[in-house]
């Protein structure tokens, strides 16, 4: 597969993505009194957001010495995240049918609080790796373009100040 193809298949999915979350964060933000499941997951959503929007900061050349199937991994992860987003602010519209204003309805806090915990805490941890994977992407990409290039034979230059040193 061309490696230009999969590079501009993860920068395209990357905006709508980042939209997504950003409006599932601002659905949660708008629930009065929301239970602290809610609020940990807002939370985790944003840090998400600033992993994106790091993710969309790697540049192409980054992206080549990245290697096909860390991009490929990338738009998986991102596809997932985003998947993930649009069925939980789906169910959180269902969740939150009976509440007007951002108030929740008694019925709304109970589900909120009571029956849907499980299934707020384990999109919480979704999020977190999602989070931890996208941190890593855009982390590496920062440090191949901080490490001088290799030489010839695959080795970086440092490599080569150490084996004269011991005289090899």
């Amino acid at each position: 597969m061309d490696p230009f193809s999969i590079t501009a298949g993860v920068v395209g999915i990357l905006g709508p993505t980042l939209h997504c979350v950003r409006l599932l964060v601002k659905d949660l933000q708008n629930i009065v009194d929301a239970p602290d499941a809610v609020t940990v997951l807002t939370n985790d959503l944003q840090s998400v957001g600033l992993a994106l929007a790091s993710v969309q900061a790697v540049t192409d050349s980054q992206w080549k010495l990245l290697g096909e199937a860390v991009t490929v991994q990338s738009r998986a992860t991102i596809t997932s995240c985003r998947t993930s987003c649009e069925r939980f602010k789906t169910s959180l519209g269902r969740w939150t049918r009976h509440s007007t204003d951002g108030t929740l309805s008694w019925r709304d806090r109970a589900t909120l609080g009571v029956f849907r915990q499980g299934h707020i805490k384990s999109m919480s941890e979704q999020l977190q790796n999602c989070n931890i994977t996208l941190t890593s992407i855009a982390s590496i990409a920062t440090l191949y373009t901080q490490l001088p290039p290799a030489d010839a034979s695959g080795r970086r230059d440092q490599d080569d100040d150490i084996n004269e040193g011991d005289g090899g």
